[in-house]
């Protein structure tokens, strides 16, 4: 569990960052999974574990390519 007040996984988060939708923040991961940022706890591990999803992209991972549309489209809202 990442956010206790949402109880939220790291394996949710990752599986967010994965669909298509590219949430680039913390506030973004959040809309995509249908809550809201509580007490702010978490926001630091949500946050590496953002970067190290952008690193391994970066270092020949999947393709990002539909991080140019708009997250907010995309987020199963």
């Amino acid at each position: 569990i990442v956010c206790s007040c949402n109880v939220v996984t790291d394996s949710e988060i990752r599986a967010t960052l994965a669909s298509g939708a590219c949430p680039r923040t913390p506030f973004a991961v959040y809309e995509c999974l249908g809550c809201r940022l509580n007490c702010g706890r978490c926001i630091a591990t949500v946050r590496t574990i953002i970067n190290e999803t952008n690193a391994r992209t970066a270092t020949g991972g999947s393709s990002r390519e539909a991080c140019e549309m708009d997250a907010a489209a995309l987020c199963p809202l």
